[in-house]
């Protein structure tokens, strides 16, 4: 049959990639689509030996098969592979052509009909139909005059995929719709390749053979190559292949098999139908489990049986049972869930066994595992091995920090029944305590009650508890940590500025109130010279209302003194009037310090009237007045403050009042 190809592609630049092992070579190889070159390829590519082409070829497999007319490649290599008897290529083969085929659930449609003699026997017949769950049922009289009943009924059925095979560039003959023949009376025809079909492209665009469009590429992806037949009887030969290993060479079967199993993924069995359409792979693990049944067309589930029952029955169980490890490395290296699953159900009937090939420390790594069900499987093979005890706490540090979220429960009870509070250190409780997963941070904290700090390097270490990643844990965490610092003759200033510089807003609240009941911390002008510069609203609110209370009570400490750097200052009163979602309380009192600031030091009015502007033209009413009523007191002060203050506000106008002591009036210009 003739055949047109596509653009070919530099054969020579591929040949090169090959040459060198480059991984671009498989998309590249992919895109190339003369068959004829493609085919003869075949031999050279299995006959090299060296890892780089053993690991493209792998790779080459691990892909769809889905590159546009690379039939020929494939199946000769699959007929090299079967004859040279190369198991692990084989089960590439296998693993592919499992996912070449994927059913889909249909519906099947009977009809039944009956001839009675009579109406009322008629109508009883349609009335049990209906019954059993027919969709149509039709009662008439015939032709005979007797009454004849209809029905239809449907179930569910698997469904063998359709339009799925990839074309090859066969040439179809279709119709000329513009090229009507008067004398033949019919249209005339025109040969284009099947792929302008399949892409649902316009035939005459292509009957020059034209190539084929390099852009539209990508939508041949979701075909496969061969027919479905093809396929069928490719993974039927793949499989046969490992059937007659175990037959004729079993040392070999068990290596071979489960380098298959370890190719499939979780992708490949994405839901029960998808499990059962992985021909070679069901074999090998599920043959003689009397829930499915198999035909030519694919595995079925018996009738009355559902997945949910299925459990191991394996092919050459015999072999399977002598070679214990190998349910270990399926477990370990296994990724997909159903080669998983099987391996901790074989595991299970027979832990004794199992635990003689698997050491302490895989059993532990497992606990790092996303899948509960190994979790399980591990916990429950680990829980009474005594060589736990001689775990060290290093080690149980680290599994902690690493383990699945389904590990957590279960690790943190093996590490209280195992680990003394006396074998660990503060700096590791402390690791612990930080910990996110509520588990881990829970253990710490417990740890920590035991431990008291004994120098001031330990109560640094205490200080990275500010971090906790616990949210529902940290309240107890601050606690405990408040009255331990408070307590320790290494108290510093800066360690309360620590919790007041934490990114948790329960951690600033608690720091604030411990600062507010430390008088030696309270009256530190270091302290607050430093808490002037905090990016956190809370902080600076808490920070305005204390200022705006010392300054009322006249104390030692208030701004008339200057004591404050007055540029941190202005930052402070200029992060809260700006603040948009937070301070409407605060926003007034800032009002009246800057004032106060004004009054007090007459050459900082010029930096401050841009601060009093903010307030002055707030859309909030108490801003607004405060602003207004600060303005208008500064105009009243004297001649260059009313100055300074029209040049800055030259939208309010002042005006002299009448009769009686002068006063300036201040409103706002229309």
């Amino acid at each position: 049959m003739a055949k047109t190809g596509g653009n070919s592609g530099d054969w020579l630049l591929i040949q090169e990639l090959f040459e060198r092992g480059e991984p671009a070579f498989v998309d590249a190889l992919r895109a190339f689509d003369d068959a004829e070159v493609l085919g003869a390829f075949a031999p050279r590519w299995l006959a090299d030996r060296r890892p780089e082409a053993r690991s493209l070829l792998f790779s080459y497999l691990d892909r769809p098969l889905n590159a546009y007319r690379h039939e020929a490649l494939v199946k000769r290599l699959f007929k090299l592979a079967e004859a040279a008897g190369d198991d692990a290529l084989m089960a590439r083969f296998l693993v592919a052509l499992d996912r070449s085929i994927r059913r889909t659930m249909g519906k099947q449609v009977h009809f039944e009909s009956e001839e009675v003699s009579d109406e009322p026997t008629a109508n009883a017949l349609a009335a049990s139909w209906r019954d059993r769950g027919f969709e149509s049922v039709n009662v008439w009289r015939n032709w005979r005059q007797r009454y004849q009943v209809s029905g239809r009924w449907s179930e569910p059925c698997l469904v063998a995929p359709r339009n799925t095979t990839m074309p090859r560039g066969a040439l179809k003959e279709t119709y000329d719709l513009y090229s009507w023949n008067a004398q033949l009376g019919r249209y005339q025809t025109f040969s284009v390749p099947d792929w302008v079909f399949a892409l649902k492209l316009e035939p005459r665009q292509f009957r020059q053979g034209e190539s084929f469009p390099e852009e539209r590429r990508k939508d041949l992806a979701r075909y496969r190559l061969f027919s479905v037949t093809t396929r069928h009887y490719l993974r039927r030969r793949a499989w046969r292949y490992f059937r007659r290993l175990g037959r004729n060479a079993p040392q070999r079967y068990l290596p071979a098999v489960t380098e298959a199993l370890l190719q499939y993924r979780d992708a490949d069995v994405d839901n029960g139908l998808a499990l059962i359409d992985n021909w070679g792979l069901i074999h090998i693990l599920f043959r003689f489990s009397p829930v499915l049944v198999p035909n030519e067309r694919g595995w079925r589930v018996a009738p009355g049986r559902s997945l949910a029952e299925l459990e191991p029955a394996p092919r050459y169980k015999a072999l399977w049972g002598a070679n214990p490890r190998v349910f270990v490395d399926l477990l370990i290296e296994g990724r997909c869930r159903p080669v998983r699953g099987w391996a901790i159900r074989t595991i299970r009937r027979n832990p004794t066994a199992i635990l003689a090939v698997f050491p302490l420390e895989e059993r532990l790594a497992l606990l790092e595992d996303d899948d509960p069900e190994v979790v399980g499987l591990a916990a429950d093979l680990i829980r009474d091995d005594p060589g736990l005890a001689a775990v060290p706490v290093s080690r149980w540090l680290a599994l902690v920090e690493t383990a699945s979220p389904a590990a957590l429960d279960i690790l943190c009870g093996l590490i209280e029944r195992l680990v003394t509070p006396d074998r660990v250190t503060l700096a590791e409780a402390v690791r612990l305590a930080v910990a996110r997963p509520l588990p881990v941070a829970r253990l710490g904290l417990e740890w920590l009650r035991t431990k008291d700090p004994r120098d001031e390097a330990e109560c640094l270490t205490l200080l990275g508890l500010l971090e906790a990643g616990a949210d529902p844990l940290r309240g107890e965490i601050l606690a405990w940590l408040r009255p331990t610092l408070a307590s320790s003759p290494w108290l510093q200033p800066d360690w309360i500025l620590q919790w007041l510089d934490s990114r948790h807003e329960d951690v600033r609240a608690e720091g604030w109130r411990w600062l507010e009941s430390n008088a030696q911390v309270r009256d530190d002008v270091a302290t607050w010279q430093r808490l002037l510069e905090s990016p956190y609203d809370d902080i600076r609110l808490a920070l305005i209302a204390a200022l705006d209370e010392r300054s009322r009570q006249l104390d030692a400490f208030h701004l008339r003194p200057g004591k404050l750097d007055p540029d941190l200052l202005r930052l402070l009163w200029a992060s809260v009037l700006l603040n948009i979602h937070r301070g409407s309380r605060a926003k007034p009192k800032v009002v009246q310090q800057l004032l106060r600031r004004a009054e007090d030091h007459p050459a900082d009015l010029p930096r401050l009237l841009p601060l009093l502007a903010v307030a002055l033209r707030s859309v909030r009413g108490p801003e607004w007045r405060a602003g207004l009523s600060a303005v208008v007191r500064l105009a009243e002060r004297d001649e260059a403050s009313a100055t300074l203050v029209g040049l800055a506000f030259p939208e309010l106008q002042f005006q002299t009042a009448g009769p009686g002591p002068s006063r300036h009036q201040a409103k706002e210009s229309r």
